[in-house]
């Protein structure tokens, strides 16, 4: 598998980034000229942030057996 992106402009607003075998897709809304169907680049890159702390937290309670139910 390679480590390369391929950035692709889809049309309108729409990006794609393509990386390991997947297809991550942004988009402006509607009301930026965009076509709505993915998030903006912007919602990623926070989200990218919180899903990469929530997996620290994860590990570090796993490790010492605190329950991350809840």
């Amino acid at each position: 598998m390679s480590n390369e992106m391929i950035v692709t402009l889809s049309g309108g607003k729409r990006v794609v980034a393509s990386y390991r075998g997947f297809e991550i897709a942004t988009d402006q809304p509607i009301k930026d000229d965009g076509g709505g169907t993915a998030p903006q680049p912007f919602d990623l890159f926070l989200a990218s942030l919180a899903t990469c702390a929530g997996y620290y937290v994860l590990s570090f309670c796993q490790k010492r057996d605190i329950p991350t139910d809840g």
